[in-house]
């Protein structure tokens, strides 16, 4: 038998080495990556007004502008988009202002008047007119839209948006949307597509609920699908370090309530669901401190509601009964739903706001209310397909449709609009 060569030691550790070496270089590479992702969410996001004002176009310098503003409308320090421009010789001839009015005080649902800011003329666009007439297109050259939106479809500004779009192609106006975060993320898309014979102010758009677009992709969408008319002139002023995975707080930017009952980013990210309930039979947080983060009805059995949906954990969210009675509170709300009763109610903490699918949980929610309260939920019809969309809803309440239908369904039309969306994304 011949002998066993005897292992080199140190030949089998030099062999070892070498083989470590790539993979080590691999890690250094990946933790290069990681660091500057990391290093990126770490920088401010930086607001299209900001690079609109500090590198203002050169084709506007002796335009007359059209500012389309609310009180969301500031740089990241605080100055009033309106002012910055002024300070820089810039010629404002007008503003048109949305919803909840140009110091977004005024309760959803009221008419809001004409006013003026200084010397300046403010058009209101939520008042006898909702679109600009073209008495007032005539004294400007071009629109700049800086308003800070939620991500949700039936949330005014949009609309707002889109007839501003719809008046400028009309009248050979341009229009510069200046970008802004979706504070709700651009990555999660929720809920049915918006079918026509639904449309209303309220919601216009054949989009999801939940559409994770910024608005400067939304408008673009909108002009590339001949929602408005696709001869309009768009230029989007995109903004710096914002990726699809942020929500508001990655931004590093101070949060503005966009309207009186959406007062915090958390309340953003669960309103496209509960923003639901306001269609049925329930107080859904109106006339609270915690506006479509709680919800409640006198007769609702609190206990067994979080029972069935196991806490919430699994929808990222914890749950807590409570009890509360609505008020009118002016500037807020006025006659919220069971105005002054005591109501039996459910307080939503998000938990983990990368899991929570806010349309998820509230059709859930709805689903245990019925199980639990058969016949006990009365559907305000119009409404309900007005928000969800779509008659779906109503009929899985009226025991017309399977629940899984209706899952179905939400699911191919999430499906189709990611792969539509696609080609307008102006973010990774």
């Amino acid at each position: 038998m011949l002998p066993t060569k005897p292992n080199n030691p140190s030949r089998r550790g030099k062999s070892i080495s070498l083989l470590l070496i790539p993979l080590f270089s691999l890690f250094l590479l990946w933790c290069v990556a990681r660091s500057a992702d990391d290093s990126l969410s770490q920088e401010r996001t930086i607001l299209g007004n900001e690079t609109f004002t500090e590198a203002f176009p050169p084709e506007l310098q002796t335009k007359k502008l059209g500012l389309v503003l609310n009180h969301t409308s500031v740089l990241a320090e605080g100055k009033l988009l309106v002012n910055a421009l002024q300070e820089r010789g810039i010629r404002i001839h007008a503003i048109f202002s949305p919803e909840h009015g140009f110091k977004g005080k005024k309760e959803a649902g009221a008419n809001v008047q004409d006013d003026r800011w200084n010397s300046i003329k403010i058009f209101s666009l939520y008042g006898k007119t909702k679109k600009p007439t073209a008495d007032q297109i005539q004294i400007i050259d071009a629109f700049v839209y800086d308003i800070q939106d939620v991500g949700t479809r039936f949330y005014t500004y949009i609309t707002t948006l889109k007839y501003i779009l719809e008046a400028a192609a009309e009248a050979g106006k341009s229009v510069y949307v200046l970008d802004r975060p979706n504070p709700v993320g651009g990555q999660i898309v929720e809920g049915p597509l918006l079918l026509p014979e639904y449309e209303s102010f309220y919601g216009s758009l054949p989009i999801p609920v939940r559409y994770g677009l910024t608005v400067g992709e939304l408008a673009l969408m909108m002009k590339g699908e001949g929602w408005v008319p696709p001869q309009v002139d768009l230029h989007v002023i995109n903004m710096k370090n914002w990726r699809r995975r942020f929500f508001w707080e990655d931004t590093g930017l101070g949060w503005i309530p966009t309207s009186p009952n959406i007062p915090t980013p958390e309340t953003a990210i669960i309103y496209p669901g509960t923003g639901l309930l306001g269609a049925l039979n329930l107080n859904h947080g109106l006339g609270t401190l915690n506006p479509f983060l709680q919800f409640g009805t006198p007769w609702l059995d609190t206990k067994a509601i979080i029972q069935k949906l196991r806490g919430g954990s699994e929808f990222g969210v914890e749950l807590e009964s409570l009890t509360y009675t609505p008020r009118s509170l002016p500037g807020k709300t006025l006659r919220p739903p069971f105005e002054n009763r005591i109501c039996q109610g459910i307080l939503v903490r998000l938990a983990q706001r990368d899991r929570f699918l806010s349309i998820r949980f509230t059709l859930e929610l709805i689903k245990a209310i019925k199980e639990l309260h058969p016949g006990k939920i009365v559907v305000y019809r119009d409404s309900l397909n007005r928000h969800f969309g779509n008659h779906l809803l109503e009929r899985y309440i009226l025991d017309k449709l399977s629940y899984e239908e209706l899952l179905r369904e939400i699911e191919k039309d999430e499906k189709s609009f990611l792969e539509k969306r696609s080609k307008y994304l102006l973010y990774d």
